[in-house]
């Protein structure tokens, strides 16, 4: 695939994608061709619809979505909708997935142990990202959990929080990155694997027997909690 972003595209579409909200704001949009309102788009990923305008716009200014007012046939002020760009239709020029392929072919070609050091990095993020207890506070394991499954929610996997004889497991039925981890595996799947442990022990369950099993079918991943 050929990129043509210029450097400075790409860093914008960077800054706009480092919250989390904003890339969950992109991809609802980015599912809507018709666009939505910040009201429905705030609806969609939970927040307030001034909230979720002003990230929406920090989006526009990097050209990852475009704004314009909704076709009227009546009277009245027409609505803003918000709709994925030119941009981003192009495939890859948003940025955040050339970035991310950029950053796991330098890791892979320059660091030692690869996919240890992925899975570090992602447990770093996983502590940082998760809704933290409150002081004195102690969550039980459920709870503990759900928090673990909003927060991948929150980053696009689509996840469903399973039991039965096998144990506890989440089951991804959908990867945000998955033509990456088809190409490079080892370090995105150690990443997303490194963000669900260091999740799990910002909450204070078990982390390191937490596994990750990649595309067990074209459209599914498993996470495997530690007992």
């Amino acid at each position: 695939m050929r990129y043509a972003a210029r450097p400075d595209d790409l860093a914008r579409a960077h800054q706009a994608l480092a919250e989390v909200s904003r890339l969950r704001l992109l991809e609802v949009i980015r599912a809507q061709p018709a666009g939505l309102s910040a009201a429905d788009a705030g609806d969609e990923v939970g927040l307030h619809q001034s909230t979720a305008r002003q990230h929406l716009e920090m989006l526009v200014e990097a050209g990852l979505v475009v704004r314009e007012a909704e076709p009227r046939t009546v009277r009245g002020r027409p609505r803003v909708i918000y709709r994925k760009s030119a941009q981003t239709e192009a495939g890859g020029g948003d940025g955040y997935h050339l970035l991310a392929g950029i950053l796991a072919s330098m890791v892979e070609s320059s660091v030692h142990r690869p996919a240890s050091a992925a899975e570090a990095t992602g447990r770093a993020w996983g502590r940082s990202l998760v809704e933290r207890p409150r002081p004195l506070e102690r969550l039980g394991r459920r709870e503990a959990e759900s928090r673990v499954v909003e927060l991948l929610n929150q980053l696009g996997f689509e996840p469903e929080p399973a039991g039965g004889r096998e144990g506890r497991r989440i089951l991804l039925h959908r990867c945000p990155f998955l033509d990456l981890a088809i190409e490079h595996r080892s370090v995105i799947c150690s990443a997303h694997l490194g963000l669900i442990k260091g999740a799990l022990e910002e909450l204070g369950l078990p982390a390191d027997g937490a596994t990750l099993e990649p595309l067990v079918t074209p459209t599914l991943c498993v996470s495997r909690l530690a007992s």
